[in-house]
């Protein structure tokens, strides 16, 4: 049976400080989705190698579907990424190359990722992807260096129903939009933040822009409706996927017309949770899951 879900891009280890562990924005989102209790599949691609068939493993014990995740060419090694933490515990990252995650291929429909669109054969593909009609399309905005290309996010960006981006990339690329000049900044209050959102709707023609920010919470912009919940205290042991795991509150909530304010205040608990565990995919506690289902 086809999924409820599909995400497109990578699928890649981890290497934290506290270990290896499954990463990859997509599958993240993808295997918080299979928690939540809705069907989910990755669209991707790993290398023939034994990391690659161990993260395959992993990924089906977390029910997450991967017919449509492809083997690499020989010689294109399975992702990983070395992560280190600096001292508020948030995630850095340095990819490794060559990596089986730029070979992405084959998919349906969907959540992707500024990230996956740094490679043109994966840009071609994504292109194709989004033709498709019916699905509601999010859109997760990265603007990791050395990968900051704000006319390639735009035009990315045009294409979704929903944009979901950090308060400091609501700050840089609507300062982008404005100017030409890509400075980050990072919005202070409701009012810079709706400005900021209403900036990127008008450029983009998105009316429902998320923003996350942190452990103050989140807001959702729709048609100059601004929304916010605050994000509960927790102690953070590390960062990795705590924003994926929001994502897959925020789709399912709005995919299922749930009262904005409920759908983020459940996926900032959902990112909280993440964030005070090791690794960018714990298992997630029912009372979390159970608002979703």
């Amino acid at each position: 049976m086809p999924a409820e879900f599909y995400a497109f891009g990578e699928i890649l280890w981890d290497c934290l400080p506290s270990g290896k562990h499954a990463g990859g924005a997509p599958f993240n989102v993808a295997a918080h989705l299979a928690q939540i209790g809705v069907s989910s599949a990755l669209i991707s691609c790993v290398g023939r190698d034994p990391l690659g068939e161990e993260i395959l493993e992993v990924a089906g014990h977390k029910r997450v579907n991967v017919e449509f995740v492809t083997r690499a060419r020989i010689g294109l090694p399975t992702g990983t990424v070395i992560v280190t933490l600096d001292e508020q515990r948030n995630a850095t990252y340095e990819l490794v190359k060559p990596k089986a995650l730029d070979a992405v291929s084959k998919a349906r429909a969907f959540i992707y990722g500024s990230l996956a669109g740094r490679s043109p054969y994966n840009l071609e593909q994504l292109d194709r992807l989004l033709d498709v009609t019916g699905p509601m399309k999010f859109f997760d905005v990265n603007l990791r260096p050395p990968f900051v290309d704000p006319p390639m996010v735009m035009d990315l960006a045009k294409r979704a129903d929903v944009l979901k981006l950090n308060d400091g990339e609501v700050g840089q690329l609507a300062h982008w939009v404005r100017t030409g000049e890509s400075i980050p900044e990072t919005p202070r209050d409701n009012a810079s933040i709706a400005r900021d959102c209403q900036t990127l709707a008008e450029a983009t023609g998105v009316y429902c822009v998320c923003v996350t920010r942190a452990e103050e919470g989140a807001a959702l912009w729709d048609r100059g409706s601004l929304t916010t919940a605050a994000a509960p205290h927790v102690e953070v042991k590390d960062t990795v996927g705590a924003g994926d795991a929001f994502m897959a509150g925020l789709m399912v909530g709005l995919t299922r017309g749930i009262d904005h304010q409920r759908v983020l205040e459940i996926a900032c608990r959902l990112g909280a949770y993440v964030a005070s565990h090791y690794g960018a995919t714990p298992l997630l506690p029912p009372e979390l899951t159970q608002p979703l289902r």
